[in-house]
């Protein structure tokens, strides 16, 4: 207690007015790891497989072996990169400062090769931490990241209390291994190695990946597999049994003994008369125990990477899960990328930052992973609302569905005739008949009700009359081949060459001028 009051005092905090500006937790650390300065995953599972080494952080890159987990993986990394990404200044700075470093920093990652260097940061999701190495180069009058080289963590010691002039991850030293200090490392260089963590649990630099869930189902799955490898081999094929007379001689018995070697071999075989060979198969339960136990294991693992597990039934259950799913699969990529932008800001954007622009902002590093918008929904919703009495406002519709719209005048607006195509959108898009066309529509609406109908029947009834006397389609077409002539078509030419007649003299009034 004494030491922690001292510690108080020294950080000038008198427990009322001041805050307490050192770190209390360390000396309850202290207690608990002992004197070692040398911090070590707090990983359970590493502890009872590896020893607590981080050497031991190869049994999780190991599970990639796993088909499932490799799928699960892949599809958890690529639903990640294949977000766009961008640099933007931070919010509300719009000064020329803050623009040319986003812009710096952009070019420098595209030249880096970004996705590529997301996906190897996403290792870290396995197994807690992925380290990189940045490799610096000068180009013209510029400190550019060159390269950034994978590392494997076991390569690094990361120490509890850092000496001032360590550089420092998760406010510890870090060290690498060398030749000559294999035990705890020598110190590194400063803005030399990015370190992406993962599920940090209690400040531990190490992370915890999902390695330490998955190891015991992938465990699981290989030992029902490798039994099930031993029963399919030892049961897949009947057991030949041989059967012998009880006064069978040492030679028949040997006969029958070579027949049943051959049995595996042979598409067909010979035995003494008396003798009898028979098939011995095994049940079929113990094939669907093991098939059921890697199915069950694979559903463990789809659940702990993706946080979708298998084993959903069809019908409104299957399309339930899948909303479901998606909602989780857009939730994961974003921590993913909220992530990985952190990583990004605190180290590698801010080391280019700090070798070319000294005290400019620093830009954030974010992949677009907004879902689209529905945009017939969104329609559908602004339809229902103007149906009610809201008009939805010009800059509301430029936001929700892009592009450029006019405001439509109330007279025109009063003339529109809507398809049932454009009905749906009108709300979105307002598209409207023009004065001409709504005249020409009028002109066709009047032919139709008043003269068509007539016409029609006066052309078409003498051709009906005749085709009903006819005995078969010869007779009718030859019928219809006499008529053709005498068909009364003067009315309905004179009709609608007065029809073409409005509707040219109507473009030529609203036809624009050259």
């Amino acid at each position: 207690m004494n030491q922690l009051n001292n510690d108080s005092v020294a950080a000038g905090g008198d427990g009322q007015k001041n805050p307490n500006f050192g770190e209390v937790a360390i000396i309850a650390q202290q207690l608990l790891l002992g004197n070692f300065d040398r911090l070590l995953p707090n990983d359970d599972t590493l502890l009872t497989r590896g020893g607590g080494d981080p050497r031991s952080l190869k049994i999780y890159t190991e599970l990639l072996r796993d088909p499932k987990v490799y799928e699960k993986m892949q599809s958890r990394t690529l639903a990640l990169t294949s977000r766009n990404w961008q640099v933007t200044p931070p919010a509300g700075d719009t000064s020329r400062q803050a623009k040319k470093a986003a812009d710096m920093v952009r070019s420098q990652l595209s030249n880096l090769g970004f996705d590529r260097l997301s996906t190897e940061m996403q290792t870290a999701v396995m197994c807690g931490i992925a380290p990189h190495e940045i490799m610096w180069a000068i180009d013209g009058s510029e400190i550019v990241a060159s390269e950034a080289l994978s590392c494997e963590p076991w390569l690094f010691n990361f120490k509890r209390s850092p000496d001032e002039s360590d550089a420092t991850f998760a406010r510890c030293g870090v060290k690498i291994l060398t030749p000559s200090n294999s035990a705890f490392g020598e110190p590194v260089p400063h803005k030399k190695f990015m370190f992406h963590r993962f599920g940090g649990l209690y400040n531990n630099p190490w992370g915890l990946g999902l390695g330490n869930s998955l190891f015991w189902p992938v465990f699981f799955k290989r030992q029902g597999i490798q039994f099930w490898l031993s029963f399919a081999e030892r049961f897949g094929t009947p057991v030949p049994i041989g059967k012998y007379p009880n006064n069978a001689t040492p030679t028949e018995k040997s006969t029958l003994k070579a027949a049943l070697r051959a049995f595996q071999r042979e598409a067909s075989l010979m035995v003494p008369a008396g003798m009898d060979i028979t098939l011995l198969e095994a049940a079929k339960s113990g094939i669907d125990t093991y098939e059921r136990l890697c199915r069950y294991m694979d559903d463990q693992i789809s659940g702990i990477i993706t946080g979708q597990p298998g084993g959903v039934a069809g019908g409104g259950q299957l399309a339930s899960a899948i909303n479901v799913n998606n909602e989780v699969r857009l939730e994961l990529v974003k921590a993913d990328a909220d992530n990985q932008s952190e990583t990004q800001f605190k180290q590698l954007t801010s080391w280019i930052v700090s070798y070319n622009m000294p005290g400019a902002p620093i830009p954030h590093v974010a992949r677009d992973v907004v879902p689209p918008k529905d945009l017939q929904a969104l329609a559908g919703t602004k339809k229902i609302l103007f149906d009610m009495g809201f008009r939805p406002t010009l800059k509301s519709i430029v936001a929700d569905f892009g592009g450029e719209y006019t405001e439509i005048p109330t007279a025109l607006a009063q003339n529109r005739i809507p398809t049932p195509e454009i009905a749906e959108f009108s709300v979105a898009n307002e598209i409207t008949t023009p004065i001409d066309q709504a005249a020409v529509d009028s002109l066709i609406s009047s032919l139709a009700q008043d003269k068509m109908q007539a016409l029609m029947e006066q052309m078409l009834m003498p051709i009906i009359a005749s085709i009903n006397q006819q005995n078969d389609h010869k007779g009718a077409l030859e019928k219809l081949v006499a008529l053709f002539p005498a068909v009364p078509i003067d009315d309905l030419q004179k009709s609608l060459a007065e029809a073409m007649w409005v509707c040219h003299t109507l473009g030529q009034i609203y036809a624009e001028p050259d």
